[in-house]
Order: structure tokens, then sequence, then C-alpha cells
């Protein structure tokens, strides 16, 4: 898969309204530059920000290549929320994410982060089915689902750092940038 249809496919599957207006080179860079930023967590409290680094980590677990948590996805999703979701975007994530712990206390007595691996791929397979049922009933109203906003920034930010595009042969970048190159 090229670059850019990944990215495009990323924005198709998430639906985030605020991303759809970015062609693909904006929202690789608009990606790559929420990761260089150096800014303090300040949406996500320590329990939220464990269950997103359990989820993204089954999401896209490390093997032979980085996972989630080599690439900072926990971080890189503080700062979306922080700093470029709109508030009912970000309060309809919010609001979802204590769905990990609930569905995680009924199944194994624990928070969704202290749960085994096998547990947890269970429980965001079934809000993967459950995203994926809505998406053929409604459409492009699974793009408003807290599960497909996580899967989306999950991707999105793998996909966007230094670790995950060395792991996708992504980087360095082809090509370079020469402002005084001769006609």
């Amino acid at each position: 898969m090229e670059r850019r249809e990944l990215i495009r496919w990323l924005v198709a599957t998430a639906g985030l309204p605020s991303l759809h207006s970015l062609g693909a080179d904006d929202l690789l860079a608009l990606g790559r530059d929420v990761h260089r930023r150096s800014l303090t967590r300040s949406v996500l409290t320590r329990d939220e920000d464990r269950a997103i680094a359990a989820a993204a980590e089954a999401i896209i677990p490390a093997g032979d290549t980085p996972g989630a948590t080599d690439a900072g996805v926990t971080a890189f999703i503080d700062k979306m929320l922080a700093h470029w979701f709109t508030e009912p975007e970000r309060e309809r994530f919010l609001a979802g994410l204590p769905e990990l712990d609930t569905r995680a206390n009924a199944r194994a007595g624990r928070p969704f982060a202290d749960c085994a691996a096998p547990d947890q791929v269970a429980m965001l397979t079934a809000l993967d089915d459950e995203v994926t049922s809505l998406r053929a009933n409604r459409g492009d109203a699974a793009n408003e689902h807290w599960f497909a906003m996580l899967k989306f920034l999950t991707v999105y930010g793998y996909c966007t750092s230094k670790p995950g595009m060395r792991a996708l042969g992504l980087y360095p970048l082809p090509g370079r940038y020469d402002p005084c190159a001769a006609l």
C-alpha cells in the first residue's frame, strides 16, 4: 500500500470531520508535527492514559517491529485531544473510554490495563465488531463511535511516528529539498 493510500484510508475509516479537509501530504505533516511537539500531557488522567496505552499496544503490538507504545501513540492521542479535536469530539471520546474498564471488570474483574493480552484483544475485537456493524447499518455514523476514534488515532499516531514510519519502510522520506537548486 502506498503512503498516500494509507493516509486516505485512515481518514476514510475514522471520519474525523476536522481532518477530512486535509490532503494526504498535509495529514502526514500534521501527524509528524504532533509527534515532534514537546507538550506535556493535558487531557488524559493517569487511568485513561494506562487504558489507552494498553488498547493501543493491543491494536499495534510490538513484535519484529516497534509497537504503539514504542511509537509514543498515547502521548500523540493526548496531544490530538488537547489541540486538534473540538470540545464535542473530545467529550465523546472521553465519555466512551470508561467502557474499556467496564467491559474488563465484567470479563476479568480488573481494569482493562491490568487484563491479560488475550482478554484485551477479545474486548477490542468486540468493540471493533460493533463499529463494523454500525458502519454497515448507519454508514458514517460509525465514525462518531469513540472506539473508531481510538483506533484511528492509534493507527494515525503510529504511521506518522518515526518508529512507525521506519517499520513501514517510509523513513527517511524519499527525495530531498534543495532550496537553491540550479534550474
